[in-house]
């Protein structure tokens, strides 16, 4: 296998498409009306707090990045994988982020004594975002 060759073949468009989705989501999944408000007051946050943005700059950029480079490196497992479609890669997506950051993020957060509600929210969104990564890429395989 030649990582230079596989990443050449990637299809960039359904990256980029993948990676504004994830984008998406985000500020969907975290919008008051649906989980804001739960995660908001796990954090100890009120409305005010969690609606204020000054100083999240940065966040909003890694948050971007971070995406892109989910985006990139699921069409490149998915394509060494040779894994198409959309089911295919929504499931793979799931089970990807199921065993690498539900988990991780699970074992962390206990540690920290992070409340299980902000863990739930949060690991959820990770499953969700990389399956519709995932079906993405599988889409455009």
């Amino acid at each position: 296998m030649n990582w230079t060759t596989e990443l050449q073949n990637i299809n960039y468009m359904a990256v980029a498409l993948a990676a504004i989705a994830s984008y998406g989501l985000g500020f969907a999944w975290y919008h008051w009306v649906v989980f804001g408000e739960a995660w908001a007051h796990a954090l100890g946050l009120t409305k005010e707090e969690a609606d204020n943005t000054e100083g999240l700059g940065g966040a909003f950029i890694i948050s971007l990045i971070s995406g892109l480079l989910k985006a990139i490196c699921v069409a490149l497992l998915m394509a060494i994988a040779n894994i198409s479609g959309v089911l295919s890669g929504a499931f793979f997506g799931v089970v990807i982020s199921a065993v690498f950051i539900a988990t991780s993020l699970g074992y962390y957060n206990g540690f920290a004594r992070v409340p299980s509600k902000l863990t739930l929210i949060n690991s959820a969104h990770s499953v969700v975002e990389l399956a519709l990564i995932g079906a993405i890429i599988g889409i455009f395989a």
